[in-house]
């Protein structure tokens, strides 16, 4: 059975998870995209951030 990995585009380089649902989540995390990546996971379930990058959506429009 494969695990579900949720993505979610944040506009901010810092960013917070505790893993939803309540108690069922886990301790709540903060967490800082490096200016170097676009991306991290949460180290606890695997989510990941990724930082729009909005030079390429005004080149876009």
């Amino acid at each position: 059975m494969e695990k579900v990995v949720k993505i979610e585009h944040v506009d901010n380089r810092h960013v917070s998870c505790d893993g939803g649902s309540g108690a069922l989540g886990h301790p709540k995390v903060y967490l800082e995209i490096k200016k170097d990546k676009n991306i991290i996971d949460c180290p606890y379930c695997g989510k990941k951030f990724v930082i729009q990058d909005h030079k390429s959506n005004k080149q876009k429009k």
